[in-house]
């Protein structure tokens, strides 16, 4: 235990002098990715590893466009107990340090595979949600859209013009927002920082973009509990619950 504290000091110190380095250089220009490692912390469940979502349903059944069609009904009983799980929960440690990393100039953007709106929740701006939001519906005939502020009543909710609503979340086979998409790659090529918390590292295409950055030149911190493919271009891995790391991190910073 005291090798690994040690261990992680070493870390946040090299980190903390890589940024203040590129502070005396130019005005950064930085993202962070999250991914559902961010948000265990409020009591949402990762997808992934451990206790994941995935371990517990057969995604075939409740998370593609094909299930949908077969049984909307039966996908919308599921995602009634997501919805109302997500709209009690509250923002973490993980969350409230990221917003911080806004405040002190090192982070314009959020580019979240998560849906629960937890980073909108704890003060942050500019959130790109690759994959859609929890909280939000749209029709599937007209396409109007519907931020929810408890679940829906009746199950499955239906618009105005009479065609089902259904979560405004990328199912399984199905494309990526194309703006959201489009806007991530971008800032990915510009950005000179990149903070990595919480994810898998598994999905594509949000796996690739601190690649991109790192192919730019920018400088990549990853904080996660276990080593994913992201510590391979890692100018720097901090190891652990991001919940505990990021504010310990930004104590160290604020100190320099």
């Amino acid at each position: 235990m005291i090798f690994f504290v040690i261990e992680m000091k070493q870390a946040i110190d090299k980190a903390c002098n890589l940024i203040i380095k590129l502070q005396q250089l130019k005005k950064i220009r930085g993202y962070v990715l999250t991914g559902a490692g961010v948000s265990k912390a409020s009591d949402i469940p990762t997808f992934r590893g451990e206790d994941g979502l995935w371990e517990r349903y057969d995604f075939e059944e409740v998370a593609t466009y094909d299930a949908w069609i077969r049984n909307p009904e039966k996908i919308w009983k599921l995602y009634q107990e997501g919805i109302d799980l997500i709209l009690n929960a509250q923002p973490n440690a993980a969350h409230k340090a990221i917003f911080q990393l806004e405040n002190l100039n090192l982070s314009q953007f959020v580019i979240t595979q998560n849906v629960d709106s937890l980073h909108q929740k704890a003060g942050s701006k500019n959130v790109i949600e690759v994959h859609g939001n929890f909280t939000r519906i749209k029709c599937t005939a007209c396409g109007r859209k519907q931020i929810l502020s408890k679940s829906p009543e009746k199950i499955p909710p239906f618009c105005d013009c009479g065609s089902l609503f259904r979560p405004d979340v990328v199912l399984f086979n199905e494309s990526l927002p194309e703006k959201e998409i489009s806007k991530a790659f971008d800032i990915a090529a510009k950005s000179d920082l990149v903070f990595v918390i919480g994810t898998s590292a598994e999905v594509i295409p949000a796996a690739t973009l601190p690649l991109i950055s790192k192919r730019n030149g920018a400088v990549v911190i990853v904080f996660n509990p276990e080593k994913t493919t992201h510590v391979q271009i890692a100018d720097v891995f901090i190891q652990g619950k991001c919940e505990e790391t990021l504010p310990i991190f930004l104590q160290e910073l604020t100190k320099e």
